[in-house]
């Protein structure tokens, strides 16, 4: 049976293809699935952190203390046809109303209220309550106290090395040394010029003597004219 249909084939020209050709085949199909897949899955993901661009920060009152007890991602999502919006969270799951308060770029709180509700709000200012309550800004026990520990961490922990120690000391006795090195240099330079100065000096004392005998010559010389007639 096997012979007369090998023998039909044969006879049509059609080709099977070998199990080895099959097995490449069904490879690189499932090798295009599994890129594909990936990709898909990245362009997914980029796509839900291009969405959700919002920064969510929840606050809930826990002991009489406000502490941060969730960090979510939010979107705008469009409602309706009249151009309305309202925010929604990715964690959990919530529409709320449009904010109006941030607190940064992209960067929204909110406050859980004991029944549930989210607020939206912001810091009050500081120096106002602080003012309010009659807070002083400097405490002096504090401030001394903290000057002492500074000390003692100094003392204990900070370890100067030579030059720390003994730079400025160094950088001063260069300077002398240096600074008398070129006086001295002037002083030889000036005794050097001593001769030179001198005859100069005579020089134009000899000059001022000559000028003063030329003009007193010239000065003599010149009789006044009569313009009486």
């Amino acid at each position: 049976m096997a012979g007369e249909l090998t023998g039909v084939i044969a006879s049509t020209g059609l080709k099977i293809p070998s199990m080895a050709g099959a097995s490449n085949y069904i490879m690189y199909f499932v090798a295009g699935i599994a890129v594909a897949g990936f990709l898909g899955f990245i362009a997914f993901f980029i796509i839900q952190h291009m969405k959700y661009n919002q920064k969510i920060v929840l606050y809930k009152k826990i002991n009489n203390k406000l502490i941060c007890v969730l960090a979510d991602q939010g979107m705008f999502q469009r409602v309706g046809k009249a151009g309305d919006f309202w925010l929604v969270t990715k964690k959990t799951k919530k529409k709320l109303p449009r904010p109006k308060i941030y607190m940064g770029k992209n960067l929204i709180w909110y406050f859980e209220r004991e029944d549930g509700e989210w607020i939206n709000f912001e810091l009050g200012d500081m120096d106002e309550q602080m003012k309010k309550a009659g807070a002083y800004y400097v405490d002096e026990d504090m401030r001394l106290q903290r000057l002492g520990i500074q000390k003692n961490l100094d003392e204990r922990l900070v370890k100067e090395n030579f030059w720390d120690k003994y730079g400025t000391t160094i950088m001063w006795v260069m300077f002398v040394a240096i600074t008398t090195v070129c006086l001295v240099v002037l002083f030889q330079k000036l005794s050097t010029l001593g001769p030179s100065i001198a005859q100069a000096a005579q020089a134009v004392e000899h000059m001022a003597v000559s000028v003063e005998a030329l003009s007193s010559r010239v000065a003599g010389g010149v009789v006044p004219g009569n313009f009486t007639g």
